[in-house]
Formats: structure tokens, sequence, C-alpha cells
């Protein structure tokens, strides 16, 4: 299912220049090198706790996976960015969650492409899906500023265990 986020349609360009100004603090001090690939180490709503764009995003996440999941259930989500050249953008690769999800801020002209489907990323997307369901990034023209997406799993506590993921974070209801 694809979502349009309001809050990233309006305020993409202060969302990028806010998540460029993370990354740069970051390889200055040294905390986090690639953010894709350390996700497990922290919590992407974590990092952006004080920005009421991100904090409205939060908001409209919630709200959709509520409605998408069982709104019952109690939830956890880790959340990371994404932030690469043309060169570095996703393999093939899975989610062994049961609730895969991403936003596109700064997307570019890129394709999200799926085993059976593919999806023209979008500023303002919000794709929500399974988790067990391979995908790529394709790339359909060079970009010289990074590509932003945040990724998202949803964990429910039939399959909560305890783990060394630091990224998680309780998801209210």
């Amino acid at each position: 299912m694809i979502y349009k986020s309001q809050t990233v349609i309006d305020h993409h360009i202060e969302m990028s220049e806010i998540v460029d100004s993370i990354v740069e603090e970051s390889r200055t001090y040294g905390n986090i090198n690639d953010f894709t690939a350390e996700y497990p180490k922290y919590n992407f709503f974590g990092l952006t706790s004080a920005h009421p764009f991100f904090y409205d995003l939060f908001c409209e996440i919630r709200s959709i996976c509520r409605n998408h999941i069982d709104a019952a259930d109690r939830l956890w989500m880790q959340s990371w960015l994404n932030y690469h050249q043309p060169d570095q953008v996703l393999k093939w690769h899975t989610h062994h969650w049961p609730v895969h999800g991403y936003v596109s801020i700064r997307p570019h002209n890129t394709r999200t492409v799926f085993e059976d489907d593919e999806i023209v990323n979008e500023v303002g997307n919000i794709y929500i899906g399974k988790g067990e369901h391979y995908h790529r990034v394709e790339v359909d023209e060079h970009f010289d500023t990074p590509r932003i997406t945040i990724g998202f799993d949803i964990l429910t506590e039939r399959l909560m265990n305890l783990n060394t993921n630091l990224g998680l974070i309780p998801f209210p209801l």
C-alpha cells in the first residue's frame, strides 16, 4: 500500500536539510558511519525527536500502521536512515519482520523493484507491506545529492523476544 505524507510533501526541503546536518554531525563525531548498515544501533525518530516535522511524520506513520495492523496489538518499531549516492542504493534484500515500510523524503528519480511489482518513488510516499518481500532500488536518472528515505520495520508482541537491537521503540496506541 502507498500512502502520502502531507508533512513530507509540505516540508521535504527542510527535512532534507535536517537529515543532511545529522549525517554531517555524525561523520564529524564518528557516531554512525553507515546509517543503513548500523540500523540496530539507533532509531531514526529518536535522532529527530526534537524536530516538529519528524514528530508529525512519526504520528502519520503510527496512524497508518495502526490502521494497517490489528490495533489491539502492542507494536514496536525500528527505523533507520537510507542516505545514498546512486552507486550506493540498496541491492536485493528482504526484512525478516512482519511489516516493512519506507518514506520517500528525497527519492530522486528512483524505483523500488519487488519480485512481482515496482513503485515509482515520489516525495511523500509512505509504503507499507509485508516484511518478507524481496526488493531493491533502481536509479532511473543520475543524481548529485544523496537519496533520502526512512526505512522502518514493525514488530508485534507475538514475535517479540529479547535481543540486542537498540533501535526498537514502543509504538503507542
